[in-house]
């Protein structure tokens, strides 16, 4: 379980990102002609509507954490499934853009501590620009149902994607806790990218923590 000091900085970046995250499944299904999400009320920036309890305790417990799936009807989309992929990558793509706007804020306005600014500002963009970096890359892992295995999905041969749909709807769980275990056993093929990335943005980013 996450530290009370850590989780009340960590809880609210999460919240946030993931609400942008679903926000943009959301915006870019409407603006590529489903409207489903914006009729359940999902096409808006309040969290309450876009959180999970059971992936918010998630969070708390085991430090991996999910918000309600965007609901997305792929025969209303423009080229319906062919398009799916663009609706897919919106969300990891607006963690992304959050980080980099994070760490532009960082760099231009001087919180780094080694140049005088405050350590507790800096540990918060940090952990803001970590964490939306680790969701966007987690988020890309070509797995269903993610959003990497939804864009793969949306590329496949007709033929293949009925069966990789079938057998997603078969094993989704199956598929989800196998992820779990793989990530908890195997973390260095996530953080390594990931600490690669911010450090990009903030080089030695992991001293001011």
């Amino acid at each position: 379980m996450i530290n009370m000091e850590l989780l009340l900085i960590i809880l609210p970046i999460v919240l946030f990102s993931l609400t942008v995250h679903e926000f943009s499944h959301a915006y870019s299904a409407l603006l590529l002609g489903d409207n489903t999400a914006k009729s359940l009320g999902r096409l808006t920036l309040n969290p309450l509507k876009h959180l999970d309890i059971l992936g918010t305790l998630a969070i708390i417990f085991i430090g991996i954490g999910w918000a309600k799936p965007v609901p997305v009807v792929m025969k209303n989309l423009k080229r319906g499934r062919k398009s799916l992929y663009i609706v897919a990558l919106a969300g990891p793509l607006s963690n992304f853009i959050i980080a980099i706007f994070f760490a532009l804020i960082f760099n231009l306005f001087g919180f780094n501590p080694l140049e005088g600014g405050n350590q507790d500002i800096a540990k918060f963009f940090v952990i803001m620009i970590y964490l939306n970096v680790a969701l966007g890359i987690f988020n890309l892992l070509p797995v269903p149902p993610l959003d990497g295995g939804n864009i793969i999905y949306s590329f496949l041969p007709d033929k293949i994607a009925d069966k990789y749909d079938y057998y997603l709807r078969k094993y989704s769980i199956f598929l989800i806790i196998v992820l779990f275990f793989l990530i908890k056993s195997y973390s260095f093929i996530l953080l390594s990218p990931i600490n690669l990335i911010v450090d990009l943005l903030i080089p030695n980013a992991i001293f001011f923590l």
